[in-house]
């Protein structure tokens, strides 16, 4: 028995592997057991296969990849909740209010699929930062004006 679950390579490496370790379930590659992935879709199957019953298998795949299903939306939220930053003298800190977030955060550019929660990550994971954005693409720059121009103007001393 096995369910097919497409999830961004960070979050499985990060969360996947354990949490499905403790559930009794294995990820695997879309090419079988050790057969590599392809793009961001893995597979997840039950990590016992000898000495149970067909029954109790299928009831661990149904209740893994609910927990898992279920644990995902909670993350889900959470992503887009206004983040604490952590360099909090940054001029992310400064530029990123509450409105700008809601107004940006479920933003993905075209060219790479970057957002904002991804320009300011290193404000929000470190105390030491002193702008804290990064441009993840050229379409960073335009997408994320509102954030990005007054930290840019302001770093330089540029008026607007």
């Amino acid at each position: 028995t096995k369910f097919r679950v497409t999830r961004d390579k960070q979050w499985y490496q990060r969360r996947v592997r354990a949490r499905c370790e403790e559930l009794a379930l294995q990820p695997r590659g879309t090419r079988g057991e050790s057969g590599g992935q392809t793009g961001h879709t893995y597979d997840i199957s039950n990590k016992h296969r000898l000495g149970y019953s067909e029954v109790q298998l299928v009831q661990t795949m149904i209740d893994g990849v609910n927990k898992l299903y279920e644990e995902d939306v909670e993350l889900q939220k959470k992503m887009f909740e206004f983040p604490t930053i952590q360099s909090t003298h940054s001029l992310v800190a400064k530029h990123v209010t509450k409105e700008k977030w809601d107004k940006l955060c479920k933003h993905t550019t075209s060219t790479a699929g970057f957002t904002l929660a991804k320009a300011i990550a290193c404000a929000v994971q470190f105390d030491n930062q002193h702008c804290g954005i990064y441009a993840g693409d050229w379409d960073s720059y335009k997408d994320f004006a509102d954030v990005f121009d007054p930290i840019i103007q302001e770093y330089h001393g540029i008026k607007a």
